[in-house]
């Protein structure tokens, strides 16, 4: 499968029908940064990485083969699952890019969910593989 035409990365973006405002939106950024404050500024150990990278790679490979019925379809558009990205914060962006031999741009906010190509995030999986040691 031929990725090249697609960014290497892309910020999420989140489709919601509801947008709370006021008081009830800063509820929840509130809560939501309590929850996530370490997981998305902290690398990960190469053991750890492997492990979040076999996952979203195997999530990945699931969505293409559900991609090809339309019913399929309709579940990774309501689940937000894609068959061409993987789902991390900057700092694993920067880690992953960095496996798999690319170079990483400057602009990559470490806080931030990104959507990274799954051929990358494939290439840093294989090297990982490889140092640790790990069956295919």
């Amino acid at each position: 499968m031929e990725l090249s035409h697609l960014p290497a990365y892309r910020p999420v973006q989140f489709r919601t029908r509801f947008k709370l405002r006021g008081l009830a939106a800063k509820r929840k950024a509130t809560a939501l940064a309590a929850m996530n404050l370490g997981a998305e500024q902290m690398p990960f150990e190469p053991n750890a990485l492997y492990r979040v990278l076999h996952f979203r790679i195997d999530t990945a490979d699931k969505a293409a083969e559900r991609a090809k019925w339309a019913g399929g379809r309709m579940f990774n558009l309501l689940t937000g699952q894609s068959a061409h990205f993987v789902p991390l914060y900057g700092t694993h962006v920067r880690q992953v890019l960095s496996w798999a031999g690319q170079n990483v741009p400057g602009g990559i906010a470490p806080a931030e969910r990104y959507e990274l190509r799954l051929d990358f995030a494939k290439l840093a999986y294989k090297a990982l593989r490889a140092k640790l040691d790990q069956p295919k």
